[in-house]
């Protein structure tokens, strides 16, 4: 009969407290697993397919040599969409002009992702391509218009080969973004590329193979294809590889999601740990009076593990069902609020979720169950006796064990993992050790106050062990939350000062010297905002202290360098863009050295990173060639640049005096609504030489991803902040018998329960302020470690959260436990020694 009971024993704890919350965490954790991994993949999908764009396929494969015709027959019989595309620079003639181009030679299929738009005018309006240019045609960028004075219809010479301008060739899906190197596009059919005459042997061309397809196909055939390209050569790359800032906005996303979502299973863990050990405590009576009516223990050991049991798998069933239903509902307003469908998500977040429940209802009710099966007969004459404490080692074991391994489950990367779980324990350390601390502190003042504020400080020393512990539940939901809350933020502010609403859409390159302030007067008659022009002068950097650098440094390098290997610097393998300016540039912050003030001596500033790489430090001797001039210029300045800002950034600056008399061309960049848009022509007319890039559709791909990323750490929030809650009632169940017994003496001694109520509300009043404020410096120290180490952002003081912290704790702890005592202070005596017995 040992199931029966088992059954009617479910039914019959489901009505109380403890066993419900216990079910509630356990569909909470399933429930936020799986709502969590399907939104996230299915986001991240979706992302990285309106991202793929920029490359204009899902994978590319580029190489400086054919790419082998194999490789591409293997890739379509795997299913994959393929494309050829060639890109260099060559030279295009029109009457006795011409202009440096990057001509780009593509064949059917071409763009696998993303459109090609033309139109008629330059900078004029424009709608989506009709196919590829046709024999004997080219369509041309905007830019070359200007250079070569052209009109659709006129004719230029590229090579061997004549093509007649047909279309304006506005927007490229992987046109790329280097402001100081590329020249106007020209897209022709890749059937006219032999003609030209152009590709030979030694030309520095870059062949490229475009592949679309399933994730699964993709990644079969990479791993396929790797093992067969030659890195020196070949290239074979995703739009989230590389340091574009869309890669870098992708991968801080993706870091952030995570992350939360970790957070949120941990609170859900810990709800399910609080739960069982409170459930299994009020157990204890039922377990002696079964063994005192004959009961062994195998029989109880039946009896609690299927009750558990059954227990588990419909909490797991409620979550896996709730947790679909909260993703679709969202993925649909989602999709809806971007206007895309979102790919569907592959099996493994149903498993991941599924384990997640099981795991945490099973590792987290070992010790409580063990000790629960261990008590004596003898307890239902002596209420205090509990069972052995032998086995306390094994709780901390198993549930310490059980953070861990879900850790690692959901994030699958050991080392964040582990960090975390370590940052954890010693945090959880130090909550506790503090929140004794503020106990006693408090009591002291606290007794100074009125009979409520002195009664509610008696409850915290007397319950001081069990209210450190509940403190440190509290303290870890709240600061878990703020640090959500801080993070998200945080994250979207610095991704809004990269890209406000004013940020330029366009980068004006080649201005000459003497076009600089006429071209800023019809700025200014014009009412465009721009940033500084910054002259250009190309240069290359050739030693480091009289050792010359080289372009790459390879084991075999090292090799014949022997005991000078560590000399080795691997400079940048082409000619740098430098500049120089009197003052620091905004977005750039000097970390080391200082920037020059009226000394007029040769100095230069060099980008963090790149001091990194290349072990640069403050007082080093650069050599520089510019045009065959060579000379040497010590490092005065390190500075750290925001590359994510869509302006002017060097990783050389010198002073005025080094280089103001090498010839130099001018870059700025200036935003234009698109409603003015036709304004450019007659706005760059008197410039032919001088290069616009349009940066709309890279801008507006950002502000894309982190709409879609703030949908989602919404979304993140809420889980958690449903995880923290929670947690948070279930710590307040787990006292609730305590304070029963308290209020029977009190009332028996004639306390009233306006005093009674005051008495629990300042109690928990206090535990929550002084959680608050523990979870705001634990969260400022997370903060710290997550922003420099995890985000690659600034770290900064949150003094908001100070303030908000011990308010929030106050007054949700406060509430919560107010709510929760409320029955209890108003029955009288008699009810609440019913209720005991």
């Amino acid at each position: 009969m040992w199931h029966k009971i088992s059954w009617r024993l479910l039914r019959q704890e489901l009505k109380r407290g403890e066993l419900t919350i216990m079910a509630a965490a356990i569909v909470l954790s399933v429930t936020a697993v799986l709502s969590l991994s399907l939104f996230t993949e299915r986001l991240q999908a979706g992302l990285t397919a309106r991202s793929a764009e920029f490359l204009a396929a899902d994978r590319v494969l580029s190489s400086r040599r054919t790419i082998d015709p194999t490789w591409i027959e293997e890739a379509e019989s795997r299913g994959l969409q393929t494309a050829n595309r060639v890109v260099f620079n060559s030279m295009a003639f029109h009457d006795d002009a011409l202009a440096l181009i990057d001509v780009k030679a593509v064949s059917d299929g071409y763009p696998l992702r993303g459109e090609l738009r033309t139109g008629e005018q330059p900078f004029g309006d424009d709608e989506p391509a009709q196919g590829l240019p046709a024999a004997g045609e080219a369509w041309v960028a905007s830019a070359l218009f200007q250079e070569l004075a052209l009109e659709l219809g006129d004719v230029i010479d590229i090579g061997e080969s004549s093509f007649t301008v047909t279309r304006v060739l506005t927007y490229e899906p992987d046109v790329g973004f280097s402001v100081f190197t590329d020249s106007p596009n020209v897209l022709i059919n890749d059937s006219e590329l032999e003609a030209t005459g152009l590709i030979q042997q030694g030309s520095r061309v870059r062949f490229n193979v475009l592949f679309a397809g399933e994730a699964d196909a993709l990644n079969d055939y990479g791993e396929w294809l790797l093992p067969q390209l030659n890195e020196a050569t070949h290239d074979w790359r995703s739009v989230e590889d590389g340091d574009s800032a869309l890669a870098r906005s992708l991968r801080r996303a993706e870091r952030f999601m995570m992350l939360a979502s970790l957070l949120g299973v941990v609170l859900a863990a810990t709800a399910v740990a609080v739960a069982a050990q409170r459930y299994c405590q009020r157990n204890y009576d039922v377990v002696a009076i079964f063994k005192t009516l004959g009961g062994d223990k195998r029989q109880i050991q039946k009896i609690f593990i299927l009750h558990l049991f059954l227990l588990s798998m419909f909490s797991i069933g409620v979550g896996l069902a709730l947790g679909w239903i909260i993703q679709a509902t969202v993925i649909g307003f989602v999709a809806e609020y971007l206007g895309q469908t979102l790919p569907a998500a592959g099996w493994q977040p149903y498993v991941l979720a599924s384990a997640t429940g099981f795991v945490s209802a099973l590792m987290f009710t070992l010790y409580p169950l063990l000790r629960l099966i261990q008590i004596p007969p003898l307890r239902v004459l002596n209420r205090d006796m509990t069972g052995s404490d032998s086995l306390q080692w094994l709780h901390w074991i198993a549930s310490g064990g059980t953070v861990y391994a879900l850790l690692l489950i959901y994030s699958q990367q050991w080392m964040l993992s582990t960090a975390l779980f370590v940052g954890g324990a010693l945090a959880a350390v130090l909550l506790l050790v503090v929140g004794r601390l503020f106990i006693r502190v408090s009591r002291q003042a606290g007794m100074q106050a009125g009979s409520a504020w002195r009664l509610a400080m008696a409850g915290l020393q007397r319950r001081a062990q069990a209210n450190s512990v509940q403190m440190l539940s509290f303290s870890t939901a709240i600061m878990l939350l703020l640090l959500v809350l801080a993070l998200r933020n945080e994250l979207l502010a610095d991704w809004q000062e990269q890209l406000p609403d004013d940020a330029p859409n366009y980068f004006v390159i080649n201005v000459a010297k003497e076009d600089v302030d006429e071209l800023a007067t019809r700025f200014d008659e014009r009412a465009i905002e721009s940033t500084d022009l910054y002259p250009i002068v190309p240069g290359r950097m050739t030693a480091v202290n009289g050792v010359p650098v080289v372009d790459e440094v390879t084991k075999e390098a090292q090799a014949e360098a022997g005991e000078e290997a560590s000399e080795l610097r691997e400079g940048f393998g082409r000619e740098l863009s430098l500049t120089w300016r009197d003052t620091l540039p905004e977005n750039n912050t000097v970390v080391s050295g200082s920037w020059w003030g009226d000394n007029a001596e040769p100095q230069v500033s060099v980008e963090s990173e790149v001091a990194e790489r290349m072990r640069l430090q403050v007082g080093d001797e650069l050599e520089f060639n510019i045009g065959g001039n060579v000379f040497t210029v010590p490092v005065t300045s390190i500075r750290s640049v925001n590359w994510g800002t869509l302006q002017p950034n060097f990783y050389m600056i010198f002073n005025t005096e080094t280089l103001e008399d090498f010839p130099a061309t001018f870059i700025s960049s200036f935003r234009l609504d698109n409603d003015r848009k036709n304004e450019l022509f007659d706005l760059f007319r008197p410039f032919p030489q001088v290069s616009l890039i349009d940066l709309d559709a890279i801008t507006e791909q950002l502000r894309e991803v982190i709409s879609q990323v703030s949908l989602a750490i919404g979304f993140v929030l809420v889980l958690v902040l449903i995880a923290g809650v929670l947690v948070l009632l279930a710590q307040v169940q787990a006292s609730m018998e305590e304070r029963q017994k308290e209020l029977v003496i009190l009332r028996t001694l004639g306390a009233p329960s306006k005093l009674l109520s005051r008495s629990v509300s300042y109690e928990f009043i206090i535990l929550g302020a002084i959680s608050g404020l523990i979870a705001t410096l634990a969260m400022e120290l997370a903060l710290l470690i997550l922003q420099t180490q995890v985000f690659d952002m600034d770290a900064n003081f949150h003094w908001r959260f100070w303030v908000i912290g011990p308010l929030a704790g106050a007054a949700v702890v406060g509430t919560m436990g107010s709510l929760a005592c409320r029955r209890l202070v108003r029955r009288n005596t008699a009810q609440l020694i019913r209720k005991l017995a």
